[in-house]
């Protein structure tokens, strides 16, 4: 099996800074990125090219339509805000729950993704699949949502990211070719610590920490593969971009001997490469239906 792990800005810099080997694997490189509808990278633009192979105008997420709403008019109004600052359409968007009970989600692109198929499973990847995890952290800085707090913030953070390392954890046990998970702490850290190099040293080495699990965990038949959509600026980085901002500076790493993708918009192909002749059972479940229907289970 392929296990994929999406670190949403794991920068090449950073793990060199911070020494995490860890999140370098056996083998790793800088990968390029891109930028489409905004002025730096995009998570809900890239991860959907991860998984699809097409660019945004193909898989239809973009920076300028990233959001869906129940409501058809919230929806249509929604279009309007993008240019307001994240806090303003927060609170515009809690106002719109309470007041006409329209609900907010990320939308999930219709295209063929690589995750599809027999033994092929996903936890959540943003615009693929199980977006409102995303949601989830996202929340974790919102002054509407959660604890404004350093605690509380990584309490929640780190719940949130143990929980997906969790998932990974659990699908080494099963006959898969491939399975994937997004997570998101690197990038919430990064913009909560642009600042403080200390508390984002160790945000790094505790991922490092889960992906050497993972590594550790493997088997003759495993193999890990880890990549990001964009790094992002600190104040001690090598730049004088603002910090906070996203780089360009994407990485991948794997155990395979394989030699990497070098742009994220290879990684589908990279992926359906590796695991093209992966064999997997197909056993199906014996479901007692008229019990369960009894029970009101289904």
């Amino acid at each position: 099996m392929l296990l994929v792990v999406a670190l949403d800005a794991l920068d090449h810099e950073h793990v060199e800074h911070f020494d995490v080997p860890s999140l370098e694997l056996t083998r790793h490189r800088p990968i390029e990125t891109f930028s489409y509808m905004k002025d730096q990278p995009y998570t809900l633009e890239v991860w959907p090219t991860v998984a699809t192979g097409l660019g945004p105008a193909e898989h239809g997420l973009t920076g300028g339509g990233t959001s869906e709403w129940s409501n058809p008019a919230i929806d249509f109004l929604s279009r309007f805000t993008a240019k307001l600052g994240g806090n303003t359409r927060d609170r515009l968007g809690n106002l719109a729950e309470r007041v006409t009970g329209a609900e907010y989600s990320i939308p999930e692109t219709d295209a063929d993704h690589v995750f599809e198929g027999e033994g092929r499973v996903v936890h959540n990847w943003p615009g693929v699949a199980n977006s409102a995890e995303l949601m989830r952290v996202w929340d974790t800085a919102n002054p509407d949502e959660g604890e404004q707090t350093i605690q509380g913030f990584e309490r929640e953070i780190y719940g949130i990211a143990a929980e997906q390392f969790g998932w990974a954890r659990e699908m080494l046990n099963h006959d898969l070719a491939l399975a994937g998970v997004h997570v998101h702490t690197l990038d919430m850290c990064g913009h909560i610590y642009r600042y403080d190099e200390q508390r984002y040293r160790r945000t790094y080495e505790r991922v490092n920490e889960w992906v050497g699990e993972l590594w550790d965990r493997l088997s003759e038949d495993d193999d890990l593969l880890l990549l990001s959509d964009h790094g992002i600026h600190t104040a001690w980085d090598s730049s004088d971009t603002e910090p906070g901002r996203h780089a360009d500076r994407a990485m991948a790493a794997t155990t395979l001997e394989e030699p990497l993708f070098d742009d994220v918009r290879d990684a589908r192909d990279w992926i359906d490469r590796v695991t093209e002749d992966v064999a997997v059972a197909d056993d199906h479940v014996d479901v007692p239906t008229d019990q369960l229907e009894d029970l009101g289970y289904i």
